[in-house]
């Protein structure tokens, strides 16, 4: 067939979403003729082409737009990215149009970014039409939020009244009823399609791991025996819930007075972070290591402990979570969003998110439980890598994507009685 992928934000790469969208492309590829409209952004196009020319990829037809070049400036400012987003996928509708004049398109994906609540300029081709997987449908419950600082509680505020605003937008409505069918990540963003209007809905993780990735998880060493360390790896935000963890692990550190707990990465939260620490006590047992240089350092520091923590208040996936149970350290969370969704109860431990104390003394206890049963920390590992390798690979989900375009086309040839 001849595919048109709507992938904002993509290039050559393994991680968030530009990597989503690039292997979405492959996977494409592999059966079909694939256009991909791009944002015409510095970065996307200046690591894009150049791959291109040393890795030429047959039948691929890369497509970058930039409708409005006086406003682009708002794309590299997070407050401004959302607005500048919005507009470049009203402008696409126009593109596509021509586009699909000259070339005859058999199927349409909306690919990245991958939200529920940000309208897909693909709405009105008339096509069948996959839309996704989307997620940023969860989120946190209001006593999490009521603790946290000012800021970290307007910045709450504002993500819920533009997902607010946007879920009664008619173009995002438009985009719902358009869908041939709908993927959600999560359990929550399904439910906000079908509140949408999305006929067929389905769940489906963004990211899964290719033989590679299985290969470099699988050669890191087993939890190591000794003190009990817990990680954290990602971004210094806060709703990366990492002062949570810091407060888990300062409960469990009463018992255990050799325990450490590793936070890796770096970011604007980091003060809160250390803050956290030293008021609960623990300050000389939170390690900070900050931005590593290379992402082998980031798994050996992975390979040197025993459990990763990320209670995220709202992680539409959660890619660090699939690793850490790829590489067997099973994934202490919430019980909310992507974590949530990845994990079983062999292979992690989802706390209630009902309120913030509620949930810190239960990942208190999970960490003391697998402390003191090394054995249940043995099977969990075991469970964990197998868990992966069973659900979360690149072949699988591959073959369930290439599953719904057969079916997209399908359906939209049925018609609407279907």
């Amino acid at each position: 067939m001849k595919v048109l992928l709507s992938t904002y934000s993509c290039f050559p790469c393994q991680t968030s979403e530009p990597g989503n969208a690039w292997r979405a492309i492959n996977e494409a590829l592999r059966e079909h003729e694939v256009w991909a409209v791009i944002a015409d952004a510095h970065r996307y196009r200046e690591l894009t082409l150049p791959w291109l020319e040393e890795n030429p990829l047959p039948n691929f037809h890369p497509v970058f737009f930039k409708p409005l070049p006086a406003l682009h400036w708002m794309s590299r400012h997070a407050g401004t990215n959302a607005i500048y987003y919005h507009l470049w996928q009203e402008k696409l509708r126009g593109l596509v149009r021509e586009l699909h004049q000259d070339v005859q398109f058999d199927l349409v994906h909306h690919v990245t970014y991958g939200r529920y609540w940000s309208p897909s300029g693909l709405r009105e081709l008339n096509l069948p039409f996959i839309w996704g997987p989307v997620g940023a449908a969860e989120t946190p419950p209001p006593e999490f939020v009521r603790e946290l600082p000012l800021r970290s509680r307007f910045e709450e505020a504002a993500r819920d009244g533009a997902r607010s605003f946007c879920e009664h937008s008619p173009a995002l409505r438009a985009t719902a009823a358009a869908a041939t069918i709908a993927i959600g990540v999560t359990r929550e963003t399904c439910a906000a399609l079908k509140k949408l209007g999305a006929r067929r809905i389905e769940q489906l993780p963004q990211m899964a791991l290719n033989e590679r990735d299985l290969a470099q998880f699988a050669a890191l060493p087993s939890p190591p025996p000794g003190p009990l360390r817990a990680i954290c790896i990602g971004r210094h935000v806060h709703w990366k819930g990492f002062y949570l963890a810091i407060r888990a692990f300062a409960q469990f550190a009463r018992e255990n007075s050799v325990a450490e707990l590793w936070i890796v990465n770096d970011g604007p939260f980091r003060r809160e972070l250390e803050r956290t620490a030293a008021q609960t006590g623990v300050s000389a047992r939170v390690k900070f290591f900050g931005t590593l240089p290379k992402y082998t350092d980031v798994l050996e520091k992975l390979g040197q402990t025993h459990v990763l923590m990320h209670p995220a208040l709202h992680e539409g996936f959660g890619n660090v979570c699939l690793e850490a149970m790829a590489a067997g350290r099973p994934v202490a969370c919430l019980d909310i969003g992507g974590p949530a969704s990845q994990i079983t109860p062999e292979t992690g431990f989802a706390a209630p998110a009902t309120n913030p104390v509620e949930a810190v003394a239960a990942l208190a206890g999970f960490l003391g439980k697998i402390d003191r049963d090394r054995g249940l920390l043995a099977a969990m590992s075991a469970a964990a890598r197998a868990h992966v390798e069973k659900n979360f690979t690149m072949r699988q989900v591959n073959e369930t994507m290439r599953k719904f375009y057969r079916e997209a086309v399908e359906l939209y040839c049925a018609g609407p009685a279907s």
